[in-house]
């Protein structure tokens, strides 16, 4: 994978320039909204529900953008001069790693609340699900035991973030408390029906095996006892080889549905859907409307499944 570069110094100076210069005439929010910051879109949705006007919330990895590449505009870093709280993922994001000190040069009273506290976060090994299928005529490392950062896409762990959200708003204005607890309560109503929903159509599956393009639902899979197969290899695609063995795998475990985000080269899977005689469907872990999205993954599981 790509790895981001740092802002340099001269860049942070034009940046904080930029932004004294131009605070005043580019911010048409509302003097009593809080400027809040997230790194991923389905977290806006939760922040911008849980705090409804009186936050701002700025995506630091916009709609159609990848965490694992995407670098901070300076129009955003203006929005980090002026923010007060930051809502991190915390699990390993790449834009996080890569970017977050720079984050807190440009702004160093910046409240960072971490979205990954009381969830456990496990390794790409441990959600991997497939053999190792490499070309033979390539040297590769197969460590995958780096940490799989994607624990939104379990409702349950969605849940636990919302609640990080609710009581750093809190914490920081404490004086809209009572309206950030009734959104907070809706909000996760919301997500133990979404839960409950989805283990109902789930359960009959227990322990059968989906495969994806990305390995972006592995916490999903936990959370609903099914198993993960990934198509992408450290972050490229297989060779040859590597297909023919993921095709046998998929026709071992009668799978006929191939996941694909649309971040995604999806010819990969077009070949392996081609072969298995399956379908390839999008489903986007960087989702806009988390309730729909999650709700649409598990019935065209449920398709395939049957």
């Amino acid at each position: 994978m790509q790895k981001n570069k740092k802002f340099t110094y001269s860049t942070l100076v034009l940046i904080g320039i930029l932004s004294a210069c131009f605070a005043g005439c580019i911010d048409d929010t509302s003097p009593d909204s809080i400027g809040v910051l997230v790194t991923i879109v389905p977290q806006a949705e939760m922040v911008e529900y849980i705090g409804g006007e009186y936050v701002d919330v700025t995506i630091m990895v916009p709609v159609g953008e990848s965490p694992h590449s995407f670098e901070p505009t300076p129009e955003q870093m203006i929005k980090v001069a002026q923010a007060t709280a930051y809502f991190k993922v915390g699990s390993g994001v790449e834009f996080e790693i890569a970017h977050m000190d720079t984050i807190l040069e440009q702004n160093s009273d910046l409240r960072v609340f971490d979205g990954s506290d009381e969830i456990t976060v496990v390794s790409f090994d441990e959600h991997y699900g497939k053999e190792t299928h490499h070309d033979d005529e390539e040297e590769h490392d197969h460590d995958h035991s780096g940490t799989d950062p994607h624990i939104w896409t379990s409702p349950v762990n969605f849940k636990k973030m919302a609640e990080v959200v609710y009581n750093g708003l809190i914490d920081i204005d404490p004086d809209h408390q009572e309206d950030y607890y009734n959104n907070y309560q809706k909000y996760i109503s919301m997500l133990e029906d979404l839960h409950k929903n989805v283990s109902n159509l789930l359960k009959p599956y227990e322990g059968k095996s989906f495969m994806v393009y990305h390995p972006a639902w592995g916490y999903f899979g936990d959370t609903y006892n099914l198993k993960m197969i990934a198509i992408e290899d450290e972050g490229k695609q297989p060779g040859p080889t590597g297909i023919a063995a993921i095709i046998t795998q998929a026709k071992d475990e009668n799978i006929t549905v191939i996941f694909v985000a649309p971040q995604f080269d999806t010819s990969s899977a077009e070949t392996i859907a081609d072969e298995i005689d399956g379908n390839v469907v999008f489903a986007n872990p960087l989702m806009s409307n988390y309730i729909e999205t999650i709700t649409k993954l598990a019935e065209d599981m449920v398709s395939g499944f049957e």
